[in-house]
């Protein structure tokens, strides 16, 4: 099979599985099964404030830091968005192997260092030393 069929597979598939993480979570939010980090009612007033008056207001965390807070509802929401953030990373490091395989070494090296830059990126090489994120 071909790099770009099991790219636009892995790509459909891993769109609808984020797609429905949001879903669940969103449900889970609005139900109220999982407590608001930031009340309901107070985020009207805060979304005004600029971010670092938000973040002083609210104690919200930055970068990585909402891992912690999954526990709360409004936190939760943001599996799903994390997934649809990894599906291309997951696509890339999926067809690596075939475009090795099939010697497109042109696709291969494109892919390896989009793949490459993805992950400095996540990981916050690129947020700069004034970046509060």
């Amino acid at each position: 099979m071909q790099a770009q069929e099991v790219y636009a597979r892995w790509l459909d598939r891993g769109t609808k599985i984020a797609f429905a993480v949001c879903l669940a979570t969103l449900l889970i939010y609005l139900s109220g099964a999982l407590p608001p980090y930031v009340a309901l009612q107070d985020l009207t007033e805060l979304w005004t404030l600029p971010l670092a008056q938000y973040l002083e207001h609210t104690g919200a965390p930055t970068g990585w830091g909402w891992l912690a807070f999954l526990g709360f509802g409004d936190y939760l929401n943001f599996i799903g968005i994390g997934l649809f953030a990894l599906i291309t990373l997951a696509c890339y490091l999926r067809v690596i192997p075939l475009l090795l395989a099939e010697d497109e070494r042109l696709h291969l090296a494109l892919a390896s260092a989009q793949a490459l830059v993805l992950v400095a990126a996540a990981s916050g090489l690129f947020a700069g030393s004034g970046s509060r994120c």
